[in-house]
């Protein structure tokens, strides 16, 4: 039973943040270059700022800062790039161009829904940069990120097919797993108009989409009967349990 929340949880996490970071849930989203780090401190120079055509609350939008140069106050790690203990595989460095989502903080700012490292400056054609050997739910989380960035933000709505390990946004394919090229797969009408590793049996059957009704919506792939039952069962499970222990107890 815990563990089926704890794999669930972990799930809808990972896509709240993403839902978050693509629907303005931030102060700024800058596409930068970082030009000093010294200490906690880093200076992004920004190229270009990203902002959502869809936001979190649409009665109360947040306002969107336009940043010449952002000052990070606080240390941070690029998503992917994380060990199992959590520390950093590597350390942003000057001249690394970067992908950021920021929120204000005392003087400065902070990093909100995730750093990213990016190939370019262009957010047009920019692609974000994954390590070596990194697990294939990377490949679609940072193929949704690339396809939203690259439309300017206008592109906010996706699923995620796990058994078959393809992201679509709408009908169009923009990551498809089975192909050797699957680390960069968009389609061309994306290209002209974005932690923890699941368990695999709930990889293929439970994931989230970001759409418009918000970031909890389920999408189920692979056999909807076996994502539905087991966390059905696992609480009839727990109720029998509990309602034994009461029942003793009374003896």
């Amino acid at each position: 039973m815990l563990v089926c929340f704890l794999v669930l949880a972990s799930g809808v996490y990972a896509a709240d943040a993403l839902y978050r970071l693509m629907h303005n849930d931030h102060d700024a989203l800058v596409i930068g270059e970082i030009i000093s780090i010294e200490g906690n401190n880093t200076i992004v120079k920004v190229e270009k700022s990203i902002i959502s055509s869809k936001d979190i609350n649409a009665n109360n939008p947040r306002k969107q800062l336009q940043l010449k140069e952002a000052k990070i106050i606080e240390p941070f790690g690029y998503n992917f790039f994380y060990n199992e203990d959590g520390s950093n595989m590597i350390d942003p460095s000057v001249g690394d161009y970067v992908l950021i989502s920021l929120m204000k903080s005392g003087n400065g700012l902070k990093v909100a829904w995730g750093a990213y490292k990016v190939d370019s400056l262009d957010y047009k054609s920019l692609s974000i940069v994954l390590p070596e050997g990194c697990p294939v739910w990377a490949k679609m989380d940072a193929a949704a990120i690339k396809a939203f960035v690259n439309s300017d933000g206008k592109i906010t709505e996706f699923s995620f097919d796990g058994d078959a390990n393809i992201v679509r946004s709408g009908e169009n394919i923009i990551f498809d797993g089975s192909k050797e090229d699957a680390a960069d797969a968009m389609s061309e009408d994306i290209k002209d108009t974005d932690k923890d590793e699941y368990n695999d049996e709930f990889q293929s059957s439970i994931n989230i989409i970001g759409g418009s009704d918000g970031p909890t919506s389920v999408f189920i792939s692979g056999n909807p009967l076996v994502a539905l039952i087991i966390p059905i069962v696992a609480i009839v499970i727990l109720c029998l349990a509990a309602g034994y222990v009461v029942k003793k107890k009374r003896k």
